[in-house]
Formats: C-alpha cells, structure tokens, sequence
C-alpha cells in the first residue's frame, strides 16, 4: 500500500515519524502480543543501533532502533538491530510481515513501483521442433507467458492496466488560399 498525504499531514521531523513507524523490539512486560508479533514477524538483517530517528530529505528516514530489549527466534538471540520499520496498528491487524516505511522523495515511490511490476527472475525455456513444421503462435505464447502476483490481482480486479488523459488527432491547418487540393494524376484541371 502507498499512502500519498496532504502536506500539512506529512510526518516531517523525528517525533511524527517515531510515532507512526517503529523498528525496535517492544517491551515484553508492557505490550506482550505486539512483543510476540515482533519476534514472530518482523525480523530481517541487521542493521546498526539507532539512537534517535533522523529524518531525511532524499530517502528514507534512519528509525530508532533502542537496544533495551530482545526476544529469542529459534535457538537466535536477536536485538532491534534485526527489526524491521513496522506500525504496530498495522502489524496487529494483519498478524503478517508488513514494512512500513516513509518515504520522503521521488526516488523512493519510483523504487517502490519497480520493485512491486519487476516480475519474476526466472524463467525455464525449453526449444522444441515443430513435428509438422507449423508455427502455433497461440500455443508459443500460453506456454511462455507468466503473470506475476502483482499483475494477476489487477487483472483480477479488473483495473486498467495503462492510462491515458488525451486522445491526440493531427488536425489540419485551414489557413485562406491554402486549402489541401486532391486530385487524380492527369486531371487536375477538374479538381481546380
């Protein structure tokens, strides 16, 4: 999901950023489930402590990220170093992986876009010979097509897959005493 905020409502300094994404592990004693969630959910590589959020103008923001608490994964001790960026509302209303992250340039939304239509990295090919030696262009196109997850659910859903605002149609130009004359070679006299 993308959310594009009127200006007034975009978190700009470190305190509206804080209070809408965390990347730390939560106190266990005061917030049990959203702890669990964390453990459960959010963990990825890690990254360096935190102290303060820094905002940032061309990117993403650096979150806070306190080395108060851990929470053990498996036979792994893991610290908020291995959080990653999640709002807790979020997070319990989904009980899923789900990374929130403010962005704050253009770079960021076009990176976003990229990744979500990249499609899939791999593709298995296999080249065969016609026995008759026909062509069967629907058969070669149904066999080699992939649709990702992205594009399967927006067609699904059934919306548009481009856009455009204008139709454009050359028009002529009518200017006095230049009108366009068509005529049929060795009768021009007729069209005059």
């Amino acid at each position: 999901m993308l959310f594009i905020l009127a200006d007034r409502n975009k978190p700009r300094d470190a305190d509206m950023i804080d209070r809408l994404v965390s990347a730390k592990i939560s106190d266990a004693a005061a917030d049990p489930a959203l702890h669990d969630l964390v453990r459960r959910h959010m963990k990825n590589f890690p990254k360096t402590f935190q102290l303060t959020t820094l905002a940032s103008v061309n990117g993403y923001p650096h979150y806070r990220q306190s080395d108060n608490f851990t929470a053990t994964v498996g036979r792994h001790t893991v610290d908020s170093r291995w959080v990653v960026p999640y709002n807790a509302y979020l997070l319990r209303q989904y009980d899923a992986h789900i990374n929130v992250e403010i962005c704050a340039s253009v770079k960021s939304i076009k990176y976003l876009f990229k990744y979500v239509y990249k499609g899939h990295d791999r593709a298995n090919v296999e080249l065969r010979q016609s026995a008759r030696g026909e062509y069967d262009e629907i058969s070669m196109f149904l066999d080699a097509r992939y649709v990702s997850l992205s594009e399967a659910i927006w067609r699904l859903l059934e919306f548009r897959l481009h856009g455009q605002s204008h139709t454009i149609i050359r028009l002529p130009i009518h200017l006095p005493n230049f009108q366009s004359v068509f005529f049929i070679e060795g009768r021009e006299q007729e069209a005059l």
